[in-house]
């Protein structure tokens, strides 16, 4: 499970390591069918690679920089996977023009 802890250098501490919560080998299957497709959202691919690098026990910095985005990103992806599942993949598009 996520466990943040906030740093705070002045004071010695030092902030916990984000990990993703332990998959089974059917997420680990349903992430790799995820990225190996390639189709569908770019948002959701790119997830799915934070989520499985994350699993392999790449650290977060790495994963930033493997998927060219800030390493507060990968530990929102991570964070929400945690929480929320496979839902947290996909994007949840908001705005834009209205259905008419």
């Amino acid at each position: 499970m996520l466990r943040r802890v906030a740093a705070d250098r002045q004071n010695g501490h030092v902030a916990e390591r984000v990990r993703i919560r332990e998959i089974d080998d059917d997420e680990g299957r349903r992430l790799l069918r995820i990225i190996r497709r390639g189709t569908g959202s770019v948002v959701t691919w790119r997830r799915a690679q934070m989520v499985l690098l994350s699993a392999q026990g790449m650290p977060v910095t790495k994963i930033a920089e493997v998927t060219f985005t800030s390493a507060d990103r990968v530990r929102d992806v991570i964070h929400n996977f945690n929480t929320d599942g496979f839902d947290s993949l996909y994007p949840k598009y908001k705005g834009g023009r209205p259905k008419t």
